[in-house]
């Protein structure tokens, strides 16, 4: 987009030799705050030391280089060395999984027998789509699901940046203190031709009820659900310095899911297969090429579903008496220094939790480019929308020096939930219709549609860019910030048998965040993040990347 171009240039320059913030009238103005309440932060320039674990994650995953050369080390190269690597893990046996090459776990690909299916239980076959598949490279491979559970303390990395293609990782609840590192995610995309992203749920890593989770330089494409998605009240969960989405390319690689997927809806077009009920039949007859879908399919929907229902509310309890800790009021997710291009919504999206956020770049410019540039995309695709925090049912999600670039939306969603229940069922729209959904972005920059702004939302008493798609109900919570929220009254409370008055909540704002953390200048944190963020961008010995800590200066 010529004008959204000129502005950056134009923004850049005016962050490097003016003090002054601008609003989207083109207005100076002060901020009002540059900080997130109760937290201690740092700033620095890049070194060594941004390669340890920070926020949550901090709290619970070990470094584990006391492994090389020990039985406790397992270097794979196979899908089968892998498999039989986490039955090992497990039994105690194995603490790091080295990833030597790239695996393809699709379900046909991996052909068990009988036996082999016995043995590796934990793989299984993932639901084919509802409409059948259009990637062409799936229907041969097929895609699973691989669960790891049972397991305390394993690293599974790869010195090369490999690639793990057509599986969802799902850590378990009883899987604890689990770190993956330098590794790429693909093979769990096809285009949807209703447009609607609901024909199957395929997600690369899901954290389901595991605690102590640090996922580091990875790489993660293009997934038909979730790109990492938590559920049933996973906690100190770290992702930094990954990579998720892709940039808009109108020539991608012919062995890429894009390229092989569109090249199969083209075959189907030109024998007249599709009708107008067919997203990609409207697109071609409407004057699109191929090529141009091509670049418009690399986008991603949903990224980072942080509390998968509202009925999570509280953690189970068995008619035993056993306590399975599921509630969303345990999640604690920590996204740092990563990149997002080309991305809808949910980064994060957290139902009751709490998200802290620093260095994030999203960038869907070139997604907006080809939606500019070609008419019939921009009739016929679904895929319009960018957002970024929401937190709904009490949760509280704050952003730190980050940029935002053609993001519509920074924050969606309500102040108070009551506002916004829309796709809430009863009676889950009516017990947390009082709720105060606390979102926070400081020091940060935006460039979209509307204008540029270099600030905090709380600015101008939150009317700026950062709000443009957030309803406020009081403005009661700018503030007035709380890293915590508390339903009164759910230790008494079951999951299978709600209340049937509206929740009451205690906000907890005398709650500081339990870790400090060190963020870049906010003008290096385009070209840092780009440069360091994903698989395969730094390069460690393998004793390196067992680490969790790393002095500024030392050899890894």
């Amino acid at each position: 987009m010529k004008l959204k171009k000129t502005m950056k240039w134009v923004l850049a320059l005016s962050f490097v030799t003016s003090p002054l913030l601008y609003s989207g009238q083109g207005t100076a103005k002060a901020a009002e705050i540059n900080s997130i309440p109760n937290t201690t932060r740092y700033f620095k320039n890049y070194d060594n030391s941004f390669l340890s674990v920070s926020g949550y994650a901090s709290f619970g995953v070990h470094d584990r280089s006391q492994y090389i050369d020990t039985p406790y080390y397992r270097q794979v190269k196979t899908e089968r060395e892998f498999l039989q690597a986490i039955v090992d893990a497990q039994a105690g046996n194995v603490k790091v999984i080295e990833v030597a090459k790239d695996l393809n776990f699709g379900w046909k690909n991996l052909n068990l027998s009988a036996d082999e299916a016995k043995k590796y239980r934990f793989i299984t076959k993932y639901r084919d789509p509802m409409y059948g598949f259009t990637n062409p490279k799936l229907a041969a491979s097929g895609v699973s699901q691989l669960k790891i559970d049972g397991v305390d303390g394993l690293t599974i990395f790869s010195k090369k940046g490999k690639t793990i293609r057509s599986a969802e990782l799902n850590l378990q609840r009883s899987a604890n203190d689990i770190v993956i590192r330098n590794l790429n995610f693909d093979g769990m995309w096809q285009w949807d031709d209703t447009g609607k992203h609901k024909e199957v749920g395929w997600t690369f890593i899901k954290i389901n009820g595991a605690n102590n989770v640090w996922i580091d330089h990875s790489k993660f494409t293009l997934g038909a659900d979730g790109l990492i998605d938590t559920e049933n009240g996973g906690s100190n969960i770290t992702i930094s310095w990954s990579q998720f989405g892709l940039p808009a390319n109108e020539h991608p690689a012919e062995d890429s899911d894009i390229y092989q997927t569109i090249q199969f809806m083209e075959q189907k077009y030109a024998a007249g297969e599709l009708n107008s009920d067919s997203v990609y039949y409207n697109m071609r007859n409407g004057g699109a090429t191929k090529e141009e879908i091509m670049a418009y399919a690399a986008y991603h929907s949903k990224v980072h579903l942080t509390g998968s229902g509202d009925k999570d509310y509280v953690d189970y309890v068995s008619g035993s008496g056993l306590n399975y800790k599921d509630g969303n009021q345990r999640i604690r997710l920590t996204l740092a220094y990563n990149t997002y291009t080309n991305v809808g919504q949910r980064v994060p999206m957290i139902r009751q939790g709490t998200g802290h956020a620093y260095n994030l770049y999203l960038d869907n410019s070139t997604h907006y480019d080809i939606l500019e540039k070609v008419a019939a995309i921009a009739e016929f695709g679904t895929d319009q929308l960018s957002r970024a925090l929401n937190a709904r049912n009490g949760a509280s999600v704050a952003a730190d020096t980050s940029v935002f670039n053609d993001i519509n939306e920074p924050i969606t969603g309500a102040e108070i939930q009551g506002l916004d229940t829309g796709y809430m069922e009863a009676p889950w729209d009516t017990l947390f219709h009082s709720a105060y959904n606390r979102n926070l972005i400081v020091n940060s920059r935006v460039t979209n549609q509307y204008g540029s702004y270099t600030g905090s939302s709380w600015d101008n008493n939150g009317e700026n860019l950062f709000t443009k798609g957030f309803t406020w109900y009081d403005k009661s919570t700018i503030g007035n910030w709380a890293w915590s929220s508390h339903i009164v009254g759910s230790e008494n409370m079951s999951k299978m048998n709600p209340p049937t008055e509206p929740f009451s909540f205690e906000y907890r704002d005398d709650e500081k965040l339990p870790y400090t953390y060190n963020v870049l200048p906010l003008n290096s944190v385009v070209p840092t993040v780009t440069e360091y963020a994903g698989a395969n961008k730094v390069n460690l010995s393998p004793i390196g990347w067992l680490k969790t800590t790393y002095s500024s200066k030392g050899n890894n």
